[in-house]
């Protein structure tokens, strides 16, 4: 969502909500966003305030809906391709190939079982070699992005997972956090060159250089205690 504000250029206010302690003005800030009775309130809540006061604020939830709205308020933008094709390409690649194909989870959870290790492993490298199948039969061939030169909401909304991954599962694998030796370390744009994933190296390096995307990076030392957090919880839990 906030690549996509950064994209259009609009000024905007950042609210950082401890989920785990959530203040009641944001749980009644979702409910507006999210009617049904008893939902989990989450991030990110989206709150257009209108200019004119006799109207109501929009307020919108989900990452995708909310990104969306951005994206269609501001067509100068650019973030939408202009046909319906385009279009349903662009949600195409966001469903098969976003956030599932560079989630690291199930890789860092399954450290300390080679066999479990290994099986995550190859799941995670088939997902970027279908991600890249999708670029190479539906991309444009003239620029790195899906569209080509054009950046989209399928950069947008991929973005976020993709710098997590990058970032998240060498540090994780390396044998600093955990990881077992040098040869199990795990690094999504070593697996594109070693699997020839030549399409989707240029995207995710394109992408991960774009300014709206490094502009709201969050620090590695930062994503590392987080992700640290999280594995301790499923620790307890499990």
């Amino acid at each position: 969502m906030k690549i996509c504000l950064e994209e259009i250029g609009s000024p905007y206010e950042t609210v950082l909500i401890d989920l785990q302690n959530k203040p009641d003005d944001f749980l009644n800030l979702y409910s507006r966003a999210n009617p049904i009775p008893n939902a989990r309130a989450k991030v990110p809540v989206l709150e257009v305030v209108s200019e004119d006061e006799s109207e109501r604020n929009v307020v919108i939830t989900e990452s995708l809906v909310v990104a969306d709205y951005v994206a269609e308020s501001f067509p100068d933008a650019g973030l939408i391709p202009a046909t319906s094709e385009g279009r349903a390409t662009m949600r195409l690649f966001s469903e098969l190939c976003g956030s599932s194909s560079f989630s690291y989870w199930n890789i860092l959870r399954a450290r300390g079982d080679d066999e479990k290790f290994q099986s995550a492993v190859e799941e995670f490298k088939q997902a970027l070699i279908n991600t890249n199948t999708f670029l190479e039969k539906k991309g444009d061939p003239q620029g790195p992005f899906l569209f080509g030169e054009q950046f989209t909401l399928a950069e947008c909304n991929a973005a976020p997972f993709v710098q997590r991954a990058c970032n998240i599962l060498p540090a994780f694998t390396s044998g600093e956090e955990g990881g077992t030796s040098a040869s199990s370390v795990v690094d999504p744009i070593k697996i594109c060159e070693e699997q020839g994933l030549l399409r989707l190296k240029k995207w995710i390096i394109a992408t991960l250089a774009r300014p709206s995307v490094k502009s709201v990076e969050i620090k590695e030392e930062d994503m590392i205690q987080s992700v640290s957090k999280m594995l301790q919880r499923f620790a307890e839990i499990k």
